[in-house]
């Protein structure tokens, strides 16, 4: 008698056959990037707007008004502990970067929020605390190439994983690929980058961005560089995962060309960690 009975891992298959042919294509029906966070770029990248105007724009919006409050709070940006309570002064305090990336974090967020019960949920949020540690483990890192500031590497952080959260979001309709995650993570991990180098060149980030995004998962670079910002991301993606069971366990880190170029070694990785821990936690608990 034959068998009829669908391989499960069958519609893994299908669906990212699909998904890449649509990549390939250039037929991505690629989620847009919400006004507020547009609205607040704008703004925030306009070098003569007014701390007033910047103020006016960000009040509109209660949600970001909040996180930035609560950031400027944090141990990350109030060492001394004072509190402030207002908009202006927790824009004074984080900067205006700080400030435009809280809003493209929160705005990133709703974006990719299913709103409802289920294993998609449960998925955004692992993955969604995971960017915010990677953005938190970028921002604090020492030892940064020059020109690569702290807020560029935090938004880098944060999206460095945009093409996990659509993919995710276009599983959503095919809850048969849940029910093998050891298959569905495999599949993620081969496509995400790619996915998401397309979402940011449509979002108009920039191009170092978008490299880092696209290549913070290749951790044997073959090629002598300078160092850049796909380093500064391959490296807190990495310690991201420090004390956590993961696909990199055998990965000896201090031997990778990223943190060579960082000059990061054994030592001075638990070092930087230990004494970070606090400041990372707070950011992101305050951008949660």
């Amino acid at each position: 008698m034959e068998n009829t009975e669908e391989n499960p891992i069958d519609h893994e298959v299908e669906f990212f056959r699909r998904l890449c042919n649509d990549v390939c294509k250039g037929d991505v029906n690629l989620p847009t990037l919400p006004d507020v966070a547009l609205r607040i770029k704008k703004a925030l990248d306009d070098p003569d707007c007014s701390t007033a105007k910047v103020v006016r724009v960000i009040s509109t919006e209660p949600v970001v008004t909040a996180s930035l409050i609560k950031l400027a709070n944090s141990a990350a940006f109030s060492p001394s502990n004072k509190p402030v309570t207002e908009l202006k002064s927790a824009i004074t305090r984080v900067g205006y970067d700080t400030a435009r990336n809280t809003a493209v974090s929160i705005a990133i967020k709703n974006t990719f929020n299913p709103n409802k019960a289920g294993p998609l949920k449960d998925h955004l949020k692992k993955l969604w605390q995971h960017s915010l540690t990677v953005a938190a483990i970028a921002y604090v890192l020492p030892n940064k190439p020059p020109g690569i500031n702290s807020d560029e590497a935090m938004l880098a952080g944060i999206v460095h994983d945009i093409g996990k959260f659509y993919i995710l979001m276009r599983a959503d309709n095919n809850p048969a690929l849940f029910n093998n995650k050891e298959t569905l993570e495999e599949l993620i991990t081969l496509w995400h980058a790619d996915i998401g180098k397309v979402i940011l060149e449509s979002w108009g980030f920039s191009e170092a961005i978008i490299q880092a995004t696209d290549e913070h998962e290749v951790l044997d670079q073959k090629t002598v560089r300078a160092a850049n910002l796909t380093d500064v991301i391959i490296v807190a993606n990495l310690l991201s995962y420090l004390e956590k069971p993961s696909r990199y366990d055998d990965v000896d880190y201090a031997t990778l060309p990223s943190f060579i170029s960082l000059s990061l070694d054994a030592d001075n990785i638990t070092k930087i960690m230990s004494e970070s821990k606090t400041q990372i936690n707070s950011m992101i608990q305050a951008l949660s």
